[in-house]
C-alpha cells in the first residue's frame, strides 16, 4: 500500500478496529517493494456437496446453484474439479481425518497442514513476529467434540475448533468478555505505540526508509484528527464482539450453533479471523464451517445439514448456498482490509475442503475444493478460474472400493506450503505438484 492509498483508507473508515495501525505502518515503510509474509485460511464446510450442481464447467465463470453465492468472488477464486482423498476410510470422518493432512487411514498420525506451519513460524517467530503459532476456530461446531470430526491434527491429537468468539479472543488478544474493548478510548495510546515504533525504528534505516517512514506520519495526522472529531476508532486489540451471543446452558457449541445465531457468530469469527491476520499474530489459520455429519440446520433450510446432503440437489443445494454464502463475505471481508502492497486478500491463500467428495454417495472423489487470493497476489496464482483435473488424474482408490482418476489433495496442499515459503515439512502421499495450473496452464503438471 502507497502512501496515496493508506490515507485514502484512513479517510473513508476502511482502517477499523480489524486492521493494525502500527503494524501496517511498520511493515510498509520497511517492505515497500518486497512481498510481505503469506498467510493461509484453510476453510472446512462439512458433508460434502453434489459435484455436478457446485462445480462450473472448465473455462467458465457460470456457477450453478451450490456455488452460485461465490460469483461475486469469483474473479479471486480458483475451482478444482478432480481433486481425491486416497486410501481407505470412505466416510465423513475419514474424511475429516484427511483433509488437512493427507493420511491414508484412520491409524496414520500426520499432522495437518495448518499446525505443521504454525510450528515452522513459531520456531522462526523472531523472524516471524508471531505470537500464536496457528489457530483452529469455526462457526456451529455442533457435535464437534467428538474427535473423529475435527479437521486439525498435532500428530495424534485432534484440536478444538472453538466456535464462541468469548473463547476465540482473549487466546489471541488478550482480553476476555467484560475487559478493555476496542473502542474504548484506547486510541491515543495506540497512537503513541504507533509513533513510539516508527521512531525506534527509524533508527536502524538507511535514509530512503527513513524518508518513507516520515511520510507515514503524514497518515498518524490524519487519524489523530478523525479520532478527535469522531471518537473510537481502531486498535490493534481485534474487533469489538460485545454483540456475541450469550446463552446459559452449559453446552455453548450448541448454543452457539442454533439457526438464529449462526449469521452473527459467522461475522464475528471471521472478524476476529481477520484481525488476527492483520496484526501479524498468526499466519495461518483453520477456519471450520459446521463438523462431519453436521446437524446444523442453517439459515434459510428446513433439514439439518446432513439430513439434506442424504435428499435430491435441490435439498442438499438450500444448505450448501449458505456456508458457501458465508465465505464469499469472508474472502469480500479480506479483499476490504488494507495491507502492505495492497489488501489483506492480496496476501493470503484460502483453501476450501470438504469431508466428502458427494455428500449421499459417501466418496472422496471430486471434493467441493476451491481456492481463493487476490487478483493482483505475490503467490503467483492465477485467479478467476474453473479447473477439471479429471482428465490428468491418475485412477487410484480413494475410500469407496472404486478407482477413479484424480488428482490427490495433497498436490494440492505441498504447492500451497511452498508458495506460502515453508521449507520444514513436505505433504505426505503426495505424488507432485500442480503448479502449471497454478501459474495459469489449465493442467496440474
Amino acid at each position: 500500500m502507497n502512501r496515496r492509498s493508506l490515507l485514502k483508507a484512513i479517510a473513508a473508515g476502511s482502517l477499523t478496529a480489524a486492521t493494525p495501525l502500527s503494524c501496517l505502518l511498520a511493515r510498509n515503510a520497511m517492505a515497500q517493494g518486497e512481498n510481505p509474509l503469506v498467510r493461509t485460511i484453510f476453510i472446512f464446510h462439512p458433508n460434502g456437496c453434489v459435484p455436478d450442481v457446485f462445480f462450473p464447467e472448465a473455462g467458465r465463470s457460470v456457477l450453478p446453484a451450490m456455488s452460485a453465492p461465490l460469483s461475486s468472488v469469483y474473479e479471486n477464486l480458483v475451482f478444482l474439479d478432480g481433486i481425491g482423498y486416497a486410501g481407505a476410510a470412505n466416510t465423513h470422518e475419514g474424511g475429516s481425518a484427511k483433509c488437512l493432512t493427507g493420511r491414508m487411514t484412520f491409524s496414520d498420525t500426520q499432522s495437518s497442514i495448518d499446525v505443521l506451519m504454525g510450528k515452522e513460524d513459531w520456531a522462526n517467530r523472531a523472524t516471524t513476529g508471531i505470537s500464536v503459532p496457528s489457530v483452529q476456530m469455526g462457526v456451529g461446531t455442533m457435535w464437534g467434540n467428538d474427535d473423529n470430526k475435527r479437521v486439525s491434527h498435532d500428530g495424534s491429537t485432534t484440536l478444538d475448533s472453538a466456535c464462541d468468539p468469548r473463547i476465540v479472543y482473549p487466546l489471541l488478544f488478550g482480553a476476555t468478555q467484560g475487559e478493555v474493548m476496542p473502542g474504548s478510548g484506547l486510541e491515543t495510546k495506540m497512537l503513541s505505540a504507533a509513533r513510539a515504533d516508527l521512531s525506534r525504528l527509524e533508527a536502524s534505516m538507511g535514509q530512503i526508509e527513513r524518508e518513507r517512514m516520515q511520510q507515514h506520519s503524514d497518515a498518524l495526522s490524519v487519524l489523530e484528527a478523525k479520532f478527535a472529531s469522531s471518537g473510537p476508532g481502531m486498535s490493534c486489540l481485534g474487533p469489538d464482539i460485545s454483540a456475541s451471543p450469550v446463552s446459559d446452558r452449559s453446552d455453548t457449541d450448541e448454543a452457539l450453533s442454533q439457526t438464529d445465531v449462526l449469521d452473527l457468530a459467522s461475522d464475528l469469527q471471521q472478524d476476529i479471523a481477520i484481525a488476527a491476520l492483520s496484526c501479524g499474530l498468526t499466519r495461518t489459520i483453520a477456519f471450520s464451517y459446521g463438523v462431519s455429519v453436521s446437524p446444523v440446520k442453517v439459515p434459510g433450510a428446513t433439514l439439518g445439514d446432513h439430513d439434506a446432503s442424504h435428499q435430491d440437489a435441490a435439498t442438499h443445494t438450500t444448505t450448501k448456498i449458505w456456508w458457501m454464502g458465508q465465505i464469499a463475505q469472508f474472502i469480500q471481508k479480506l479483499k476490504d482490509t488494507p495491507d502492505t502492497n495492497g489488501s489483506l486478500l492480496d496476501n493470503t491463500l484460502i483453501v476450501t475442503v470438504s469431508d466428502l467428495g458427494h455428500g449421499n454417495y459417501h466418496d472422496h472423489y471430486r471434493i467441493p475444493m476451491f481456492l481463493a487470493s487476490g487478483v493482483n497476489n505475490n503467490m503467483g496464482l492465477v485467479t478467476g478460474r474453473s479447473l477439471d483435473f479429471r482428465p490428468y488424474g491418475t485412477s487410484k482408490q480413494i475410500g469407496d472400493g472404486a478407482q477413479h482418476p484424480c488428482i490427490n489433495h495433497t498436490d494440492v496442499l505441498d504447492t500451497i506450503r511452498q508458495a506460502a515459503g515453508y521449507t520444514s515439512f513436505e505433504m505426505p502421499n503426495k505424488e507432485g505438484d500442480i503448479w502449471a495450473a497454478w501459474n495459469g496452464g489449465n493442467s496440474p503438471t
